[in-house]
């Protein structure tokens, strides 16, 4: 039994894999065993960041890094575009990520437009400026254990 819930912000597929079959392809697969563990291991790592990110950050840096840290990842899978990526998440999701109440997650969102580092319409989101949305939310991509990505260069 899980610990905690998931949530689709849009379409998506699950499966339902009981845990003796995943433990039966563990013992019969080296490979699938180190993968699932390497997992592991990067869920660990992005949970750390986020205990730093939630405990130490200011709201800024908070909604800076999540944002890079969506782009990365949405890069990665081949779901960005130019630095622009979909974007379903609300404000109050938004604050729900991050520690926030949906009132300074608004006014945290409008200064980052105001400093031209976002551009966030309907759905949308835009990075303007990579390198200053990096510095704002003190984003360094290491923890994701991904290639690095250049999202989008500054204007």
């Amino acid at each position: 039994m899980a610990d905690h819930s998931v949530q689709s912000l849009n379409g998506s597929e699950a499966a339902i894999i009981p845990r003796r079959a995943l433990l039966d392809l563990q013992d019969s697969s080296p490979t699938i065993r180190t993968a699932m563990w390497v997992e592991t291991l990067i869920d660990s790592s992005i949970f750390r960041e986020w205990v730093v990110n939630v405990g130490r950050r200011d709201s800024k840096a908070r909604i800076a890094h999540l944002l890079c840290e969506l782009a990365i990842r949405l890069e990665n899978i081949g779901h960005g575009q130019g630095g622009t990526f979909e974007f379903p998440l609300t404000q109050e999701q938004l604050a729900d990520c991050t520690g926030l109440t949906p009132v300074h997650t608004n006014r945290t969102l409008q200064a980052l437009r105001k400093q031209g580092l976002i551009e966030l319409t309907g759905r949308s989101l835009k990075i303007l400026d990579w390198d200053g949305l990096r510095e704002a939310g003190d984003f360094d991509e290491l923890y994701l254990h991904q290639q690095p990505q250049v999202v989008a260069k500054a204007s």
